[in-house]
């Protein structure tokens, strides 16, 4: 009986054992990919989307008007609170006072670290987008220099029309 208690006991905890380190592997993976995608949105903002915004600031102080960058790191803090990395584009045409509102004349790009995906947003409601998801929701793969140019535009059309 004794064997046949360690048999059994044994190929359980071996089952278990194996189920256990499958868990540690995914979990472990699932960082990996993590921080796979902030490294590679940390690169995509350095090499595309910051000098995308800062030609178009240029542009927008040689006729008058003001404009500012600020980037922010994704931070997970207390309470499972999380700040998402992202850089926003702020701008306050000639003539006119700071928004009451900052994301009213503020173009925000920032990662979505839960679902791996980049958000673009100019302050104006989210659509949905049907089967790809939210309006304003890229792949990181997406996110090209024509993508954020083509932003870029938009937003600064909407500024200066309001």
């Amino acid at each position: 009986m004794a064997d046949h208690m360690q048999d059994a006991l044994s190929k359980l905890l071996d089952v278990y054992d194996a189920r256990r380190r499958s868990d540690v592997e995914r979990e472990q993976k699932a960082k990996d990919e993590e921080v796979r995608f902030l490294k590679d949105f940390a690169e995509l903002r350095r090499s595309v989307i910051r000098p995308v915004f800062e030609a178009a600031g240029a542009l927008l102080e040689e006729r008058g008007h003001r404009y500012s960058i600020a980037e922010q790191e994704y931070a997970s803090g207390a309470e499972g609170r999380t700040s998402e990395a992202g850089v926003t584009l702020r701008i306050v045409p000639q003539g006119t006072k700071a928004p009451l509102h900052e994301d009213q004349r503020s173009l925000a790009i920032a990662t979505r670290h839960y679902n791996k995906t980049v958000w673009i947003n100019s302050g104006e409601s989210a659509t949905s987008g049907g089967l790809d998801g939210s309006k304003g929701a890229f792949m990181l793969e997406k996110v090209t220099r024509q993508l954020v140019e083509e932003e870029v535009i938009a937003f600064v059309a909407r500024v200066v029309a309001s």
